[in-house]
């Protein structure tokens, strides 16, 4: 038998304080995209579900100084139309748009979508390229994450019982980019993604990147060893064929009801190449550049 109550927080202290009461026995609901289907699931039960959906707070997208703030109760929808995303943020911006379908996108949030810790969540790549921090809170004060130290395993996250993502922060990078293969089209869980953030040094060449997969491992994770072997060198083909072999140590991808770990290993490499390319500003052919409405 499930046995729930439910509690509306009308603003993020009234949140804290009832998640430090119950600890445990509470689970955040916004969205409630993932919440929902646990539940019915049999997942979830005997748990107080405290509403954090109406705390304004937690909205919002906006700049501040050197630092994008993306609030945690932000919908993928909000993400998708977002004009500073689109120009600052691209990868995030890609990542919302080909998120699930239209309903869930007006529904799920980006914080729901990274403390849910899905392995193919498809805002974390994103926010992992971004170098993105997390700003969490509980009734005993704030601290941060870097992103790369937040997930800990499948649906496992550094968070304690009692915290709540607030927001995420990262700074600008208009070279950004994310790409993903489902095995339909948006609506579809990610077979495989990734995301890329790169800064070009003087010449052309690689001057810092950060690239990121989700899919291909038990948490999204950063590709660091492709990272260090792209420095320095021009994103062409043959500096891709030298470095993209080393992915194959980044990742450990498995077989599911969506695709075989093979498979995985076959396409991560093609959307880091596309990643790359679309965050250098470069276009493999002329179907490319008109897909993106480039060229």
């Amino acid at each position: 038998m499930k046995s729930f109550s439910y509690v509306k927080a009308p603003d993020l202290p009234a949140a804290l304080s009832i998640l430090d009461q119950k600890r445990d026995k509470a689970c955040p609901v916004a969205g409630g995209t993932n919440v929902m289907v646990d539940i019915r699931a049999g997942k979830l039960n005997d748990l107080t579900l405290v509403g954090i959906g109406d705390i304004a707070a937690l909205r919002g997208i906006r700049q501040k100084q050197d630092k994008i703030i993306v609030g945690s109760l932000a919908t993928i929808s909000e993400l998708a139309g977002s004009a500073l995303l689109a120009a600052q943020a691209p990868a995030l911006y890609m990542a919302a748009n080909v998120f699930a379908d239209t309903v869930t996108r007006n529904s799920a949030t980006i914080g729901g979508n990274i403390a849910y810790a899905s392995p193919a969540a498809d805002t974390a790549p994103a926010l992992l390229a971004l170098k993105a921090e997390v700003l969490i809170a509980s009734a005993g004060g704030e601290r941060r994450v870097n992103i790369a130290e937040f997930f800990s395993g499948v649906n496992k996250t550094v968070l304690a019982p009692q915290e709540l993502i607030i927001a995420i922060e990262f700074a600008p990078c208009p070279t950004s980019a994310f790409y993903k293969i489902g095995l339909r089209n948006a609506m579809a869980i990610s077979v495989a993604t990734a995301a890329c953030a790169v800064q070009l040094a003087r010449g052309g060449v690689i001057g810092d990147c950060a690239i990121a997969l989700g899919s291909v491992a038990p948490t999204p994770v950063r590709a660091y060893t492709v990272e260090k072997q792209l420095i320095g060198l021009k994103p062409d083909q043959r500096a891709l064929a030298i470095v993209l072999a080393a992915l194959e140590g980044e990742i450990s991808p498995i077989d599911d009801i969506r695709a075989s770990a093979a498979y995985r290993r076959q396409v991560a490499p093609v959307l880091v190449k596309r990643a790359l390319f679309k965050a250098c500003g470069i276009c493999e052919n002329d179907h490319d550049c008109a897909q993106e409405g480039r060229g």
